[in-house]
């Protein structure tokens, strides 16, 4: 079995590609498939279907049994290259339900790249949703699977027993309207104490990241909307308390374990459950209770549905 993974390439990583997709295709290449990544370099429309007879020309030549486009725009892309193997389009999130401003209110300029999600939807053979409010706003629910990234639990976990005093993690990029920083603000503006330390150090390196997350006392999400959120799975991965906004997947990934707390909005909800978290002041069991969620579990349902491809 002989799969592409085409992806951006504009990431800040050194070869251009998320590292949640990476991980994903070398997870695949454990479970024993051939895999190669093709990332797509350039920004806007212009920049990306500049690639269309590259990809076109590269498909040919390496034969592919299966192409995995990984976002709506990749999968039109691969679309107008006039490809003839199948392919499986994975969809995030934002190429589904848009991005949106600091009112939590859908942006207009953001249905362009939703309707070349539909198109590319259509012409896929499966679709890989992370979350059920994906899978809720597509067609085409018949050939689509939920199926969130996976963690790889070499990477992210605990580094002892002990959890940091005091110590609020905030990895999201805090000029990003859809994460809702001015949420965290206020609540902070509420709780009015001057031993909590912030710790937002993005932009960061991936590979930091289990770091950042062994160093804090909570993890704190507070988005208007994601899919399924890596972060919050690497966080309970390396067992620490998480307070998140009930986004995407969130609420089945914490699920029952204690020292995870949902949100609402409402920056003294917010408040209340920080203040929660930081007197659980301890590691929770997260590790265990999302252990389906191990990069190597994940493979294994992906490689299933290439298989299914080329079975029929």
């Amino acid at each position: 079995m002989k799969v592409l993974f085409v992806s951006s390439g504009n990431s800040h990583q050194k070869d251009g590609i998320v590292t949640f997709i990476k991980s994903q295709g070398l997870s695949l290449r454990k479970e024993g498939v051939d895999l190669d990544f093709y990332p797509v370099k350039g920004h806007g429309f212009k920049g990306y279907f500049k690639h269309i007879k590259s990809l076109r020309k590269h498909v040919k030549e390496h034969k592919y049994d299966i192409i995995h486009a990984h976002y709506g725009l990749i999968g039109f892309l691969c679309i107008l290259s006039f490809l003839r193997t199948p392919m499986v389009l994975s969809v995030m999130g934002d190429d589904a339900y848009g991005d949106f401003n600091s009112k939590g209110k859908r942006v207009w300029s953001s249905y362009f790249g939703m309707f070349l999600t539909q198109i590319a939807l259509l012409f896929s053979k499966q679709i890989i949703v992370k979350s059920k409010n994906i899978l809720n706003v597509i067609p085409y629910k018949k050939k689509a699977h939920i199926i969130p990234n996976g963690v790889d639990f070499e990477q992210f976990k605990p580094f002892n027993n002990e959890l940091a005093k005091n110590k609020l993690l905030y990895l999201a990029d805090i000029t990003n309207p859809r994460k809702n920083y001015q949420l965290l603000e206020s609540a902070l503006a509420i709780l009015n104490d001057k031993e909590l330390t912030l710790v937002n150090p993005f932009p960061i390196s991936h590979d930091e990241f289990p770091q950042y997350l062994n160093d804090s006392s909570v993890f704190i999400l507070t988005s208007y909307n994601e899919g399924s959120p890596n972060v919050i799975k690497e966080a309970m991965a390396c067992n620490i308390p998480i307070v998140s906004t009930d986004v995407g997947d969130v609420k089945e990934v914490i699920g029952n374990t204690e020292g995870c707390y949902l949100c609402s909005f409402d920056a003294q909800d917010l408040a209340e459950k920080i203040r929660l978290a930081l007197a659980f002041g301890k590691r929770t069991n997260g590790r265990v209770d999302i252990s389906h969620l191990e990069a190597g579990v994940v493979a294994k349902k992906i490689k299933k549905i290439y298989q299914s491809i080329l079975e029929n």
